[in-house]
């Protein structure tokens, strides 16, 4: 997610005693990404002019920046509520707040943002995401239409449009508009449109293409292997040829790293927070969490995350020996993305992978006793999201889990909750590894 700040204008010092920073030293510094420097500065300045517009604003991206959320929003917060008339103050605000799951606040940011700015781009793009993220993918189209009449150059808003027909199920305009992003997800959603269209010379055309300038892919190795075994065809693709094998299921309990009061404290810690809810077409009696809940840096929160991050070392050391392009390009950078699915009596989650994702994987905080064999466990599958499986066998695979269990696999693999019955919850936090760069 972007972030806009305007660069102040503003006569350069004449001086270096006047004072340690100027307000012209923020642009400088969040351009060049000393984010540190930046909230020291942003403090400086704040000493003799605390309610500077630029220096609130300056301050609470770099506690951004710098993972202190709660400190970041207390600024926010301050800042909006003062009615500055920047328009890239509540466009700012708007991104944080959607970053963090609160999603009505970020909605009413970017609104605000238009009202004083018609032509804010981030806020006219970003209010469509949020369109998107409540299905309201029409309304969601209308606005990335309005950034390209804007700037014809925003390829970025391209991929949005793609994906919100592709959500629609209208696979030919969203293939168009995949298309014209350069970005490798989209060349991939573009794969899949082809593929649910049925069109298999476009398909492996594209595939080719892919596959011979561009590192693997997870949502490009699903689709390829996905399509061996719907045309009887070898799966050249190499990102995760045997991604059975790269399911690993370890007791967090067993090993001391959680308990029932870090649990405990996780869902107080969730519930204060006041979380807004993402739709979830594929979710049947349950919600799932919007935002990336690592962005929040109380203790709780950053406990599991250290605990996740740990045993993603140690899940890529095991199967270092792997001969898989999984493996062997693993991202140099990333960040850690988590979110809460909380199920209740009928709950269940259809198959699906994670395309943004690189690793996947989930810690199961509270999980309904079983009535037979299977309830509430995860499947993997080779077989998902209502792809044409034209009367094909694929392969699947249950793995039963337990309270406190963590379970890590391939972005690539399909997943599903097997259904349950029960009066008791069922809370899962999922997350992803998403590559930067």
């Amino acid at each position: 997610m972007s972030i806009e700040y305007k660069k102040p204008i503003i006569m350069k010092r004449k001086t270096k005693n006047i004072q340690p920073y100027q307000l012209i030293d923020l642009a400088n510094l969040f351009n060049t990404k000393k984010f540190y420097e930046l909230k020291k500065a942003s403090l400086s300045i704040l000493e003799s002019k605390p309610d500077n517009i630029n220096a609130l604003n300056a301050l609470a991206i770099s506690y951004k920046e710098l993972g202190d959320s709660k400190k970041a929003q207390e600024v926010y917060v301050k800042l909006v509520n003062s009615g500055p008339k920047q328009d890239f103050i509540f466009s700012n605000a708007g991104n944080f707040f959607f970053g963090i799951g609160k999603i009505d606040q970020a909605l009413h940011c970017h609104t605000h943002a238009i009202k004083l700015n018609p032509k804010n781009i981030n806020s006219i793009s970003q209010t469509g995401l949020i369109l998107s993220n409540m299905g309201k993918n029409e309304e969601a189209i209308n606005y990335y239409k309005k950034v390209i009449k804007i700037d014809a150059n925003q390829k970025s808003v391209y991929i949005k449009i793609g994906n919100a027909y592709r959500a629609m199920e209208k696979y030919d305009k969203a293939a168009k508009y995949y298309e014209l992003s350069n970005e490798k997800l989209a060349k991939c959603q573009q794969l899949e449109c082809f593929y649910m269209l049925g069109d298999q010379e476009q398909f492996y055309k594209k595939l080719d293409a892919f596959s011979n300038s561009n590192p693997p892919h997870p949502l490009a190795a699903t689709l390829s292997s996905h399509a061996s075994i719907r045309f009887s065809r070898k799966d050249n693709y190499s990102f995760c040829r045997k991604p059975f094998e790269l399911v690993e299921k370890s007791s967090l309990f067993d090993s001391d790293d959680l308990n029932d009061k870090l649990i405990d404290d996780f869902f107080k810690c969730f519930n204060e927070l006041k979380i807004s809810v993402k739709q979830q077409s594929l979710l049947t009696n349950g919600v799932q969490s919007s935002g990336n809940i690592f962005l929040i840096n109380q203790l709780p929160i950053t406990t599991v995350k250290n605990i996740i991050l740990e045993k993603i070392e140690l899940y890529k050391k095991k199967f270092a020996n792997k001969n898989t392009g999984f493996i062997s390009h693993w991202p140099k950078k990333y960040n850690l993305y988590g979110w809460l699915i909380i199920m209740n009596n009928g709950g269940q989650l259809g198959a699906h992978m994670h395309k943004e994702g690189w690793l996947s994987g989930a810690i199961y905080f509270e999980r309904p006793k079983k009535l037979s064999k299977h309830d509430g466990d995860i499947a993997f599958s080779l077989h998902g999201s209502n792809y044409p499986a034209d009367n094909k066998t694929f392969e699947t695979r249950v793995v039963e889990i337990e309270k406190g269990d963590i379970v890590l696999f391939p972005s690539s693999l399909f997943h599903r909750t097997i259904p349950f019955e029960s009066e008791k919850r069922r809370i899962t936090l999922a997350f992803d590894i998403k590559p930067l760069g």
